[in-house]
This record gives C-alpha cells, structure tokens and sequence, in this order.
C-alpha cells in the first residue's frame, strides 16, 4: 500500500514538473509580421503582409521538440500597397475573405535541426482546405524583455506552398503560383491578472 502511494505521488509530482516546464505565450501583435511574396509576371516578387493575427505558443524552452504553436490570420487584413489590388485578393477570384475569413495554422510536431534551429510540421487552414505546411523557423531569443521584463520568444521562420493546392487559382501562371511565407513573430507570458 505505501509503494503504490509512494508511485502515486511521484506520479503527480513528475505530471506536475511537465506542466511547469511548458509556459503559454501570447503573441504580440504589433511584434509580429506575416508576411509573402509571389512572382508578378516573372518580373518582380510582389510582396504583401497580414496585419491582423492572434495566436498561442505553448512553450518548452528546455525541449523545443515538446512545444507547439497556434495561430489565426484575418484575410480582410492582407495589404499589398494597392487598395484596389488588395480588394481583388480579397475577393472571390483569390482569397475569398467574405467566405473564408481566416486562415489558420496549427502545429504537430517541432522538430530541433540544430542550434536555435527548428522545422515545425503542421496543418494550415487556407480557402476551406487544409494541408500540411512545414515552416523552417530560427529561434532569435528566449528570456525576460528589456520592455516590461515579461518572459517573452522571438521566432524568425520560412515556408513554401502552391497557391493552387488551396483552389486559388487565379491569373495563374500570369501571377506566380508558388508562394514564399516569411514570419517574424513575437510571443509573452501575460502579466498575472490580464486580459
């Protein structure tokens, strides 16, 4: 009886520790940019961003591998420096915001590839389909902010897909249909008692 109790306790004590060692982070908006960039007629990368996104990072700085990310990016914010452009992305022809107002990107699994370096494997929700996207993502910073001293992560990453895999077909091959994802994202610890 007293093993049995005595594994029951360590039980909760190890289940307690792996808890303690994953912390959620929210992102910082106004420290983010998601950003892409997709051929023009093969004379120029037209490049473009999202404004508005919120997300969580769940976050194991000791075991980068047991962390996981989820974010949500709202169409209606794309801006291409164009309003009349940036109107016929988001309409039926392209993205289709009025329909899909959101795209969303959920990991599965991190993978540590070397120092400050990680692939992370997961789903992206994009025009009602979703397919697996892998982001090659560099770990800039972990600790306290020199702004608010809040524990705070800074990521760079990368990420490749075909438009046309999501059914956005438009103007293709006229407009590129490989498109190039570049992330600089910003997560915290909110302060006890936010939000």
């Amino acid at each position: 009886m007293k093993i049995a109790t005595l594994g029951k306790a360590l039980l909760i004590c190890w289940a307690s520790n792996a808890l303690a060692a994953t912390n959620e982070y929210q992102l910082k908006k106004d420290h983010t940019d998601v950003s892409f960039r997709i051929s023009h007629a093969g004379f120029t990368m037209k490049h473009g961003s999202f404004a508005d996104i919120s997300g969580i990072l769940n976050l194991d700085a000791d075991h980068l591998d047991a962390s996981s990310v989820d974010v949500t990016v709202a169409i209606n914010s794309i801006a291409t420096n164009d309003e009349r452009r940036d109107r016929d992305l988001r309409s039926a022809r392209f993205l289709d915001a009025d329909q899909y107002p959101t795209m969303h990107f959920a990991s599965k699994k991190v993978v540590q590839t070397g120092k400050n370096r990680i692939d992370v494997t997961g789903l992206l929700t994009l025009h009602g389909v979703t397919k697996p996207l892998i982001l090659h993502a560099t770990v800039n910073r972990l600790g306290p902010s020199p702004f608010g001293n809040a524990q705070t992560a800074g990521f760079s990453a990368t990420g490749n897909l075909k438009r046309s895999d999501y059914g956005i077909s438009g103007l293709i091959p006229i407009i590129g249909d490989e498109v190039v994802i570049e992330i600089d994202a910003e997560f915290a610890v909110p302060k006890a008692g936010a939000g």
